[in-house]
């Protein structure tokens, strides 16, 4: 078995967080600004990042920086996606390609750190590894965004080889915690239940609407925890694309109880029939990057849940 590395100390260095409004990056900029880790951030308010003259004014007058977390997505959910399938490709891609091509003007020494999505494999029944990236095709309802995201990790390996930079492509669980988007079309699956139960819960009612089939598979990872994943991952792999989860499968159905749970609510638990599925079973095969960094993660379901509850409403 291999010694876990030491975890990822960022004292001394800088960051850049590209996307440091949305809900990783914003998480990612506390957790650093709680340690007193160094961080330029560049977000949606700094203009519009599928804009190639935009993208490369705020590089170029960031300062030089050790890590730039790219973070940055146009994400939409549910049967949302189905209609605007050009529109995720194109800007995304745009995005993507602009980060990429200002990491090799402005920031050559930084080591690139991009974050994926397993709506960028095919899907399979079974834990998905990363030798099936681009063996088959996507999910109709995340064509368009699932390329981009391949856009991103073959860019981030392409210019790496051709210009001698460091990168590391992590593909993420589904993640909750604080400072999600809670709009219907905007909202990652689990922080959406969450936050609909929630105010079910409120308003008196005596059941849960949950929205899907109760045995669809996901994975489910507290934001706090993906992040130190990717920091362990940082410290262990590099120039490759990494799946940077916790192999712990879960159904809808099991997460909607935990939720129950946590909110002390016995309610009926109600799956409308016409409401929208996705794929049913996105697993991810992370023994490599388990075997490697020996990083568990620390935040259980309820009190990962409970903790999202009590955090306050995003701004």
């Amino acid at each position: 078995m291999s010694t876990a590395p030491a975890p990822v100390d960022l004292s001394g260095t800088t960051s850049l967080i590209i996307g440091a409004d949305g809900f990783l990056g914003r998480n990612l900029a506390l957790y650093m600004d709680a340690r007193g880790w160094r961080h330029a951030d560049i977000g949606r308010a700094a203009g519009d990042l599928s804009d190639w003259p935009t993208v490369a004014r705020l590089f170029e007058a960031a300062p030089k920086v050790e890590r730039i977390f790219h973070a940055v997505t146009r994400q939409r959910t549910g049967q949302v996606q189905y209609g605007i399938q050009g529109e995720l490709l194109a800007i995304n891609a745009r995005v993507h390609l602009n980060v990429l091509e200002a990491w090799r003007l402005y920031q050559p020494q930084a080591k690139l750190i991009s974050t994926g999505s397993s709506c960028a494999y095919p899907e399979l029944d079974e834990p998905i590894r990363e030798s099936a990236y681009q063996a088959g095709p996507l999910h109709p309802s995340v064509r368009g965004y699932g390329l981009a995201k391949q856009v991103l990790a073959v860019g981030a390996q392409a210019y790496a080889e051709q210009y001698g930079l460091s990168h590391l492509h992590c593909i993420l669980a589904t993640m909750y915690g604080p400072h999600d988007h809670l709009a219907p079309d905007r909202s990652h699956f689990m922080g959406g239940m969450i936050d609909r139960a929630a105010r079910e819960k409120a308003a008196g009612a005596s059941s849960f609407t949950v929205w899907g089939a109760p045995d669809t598979v996901r994975e489910l990872l507290y934001v706090e925890d993906q992040i130190e994943a990717i920091l362990a991952a940082d410290a262990a792999f590099a120039n490759e694309l990494l799946n940077c989860a916790a192999d712990a499968p879960i159904t809808i159905d099991e997460a909607a109880r935990g939720i129950l749970a946590a909110l002390d609510w016995p309610a009926e638990i109600v799956y409308p029939p016409d409401s929208f599925r996705g794929a049913s079973r996105k697993v991810l095969d992370s023994s490599r990057f388990l075997e490697r960094t020996g990083w568990r993660p620390r935040i259980g379901l309820i009190e990962g849940i409970r903790s999202t509850l009590a955090a306050p409403a995003r701004a």
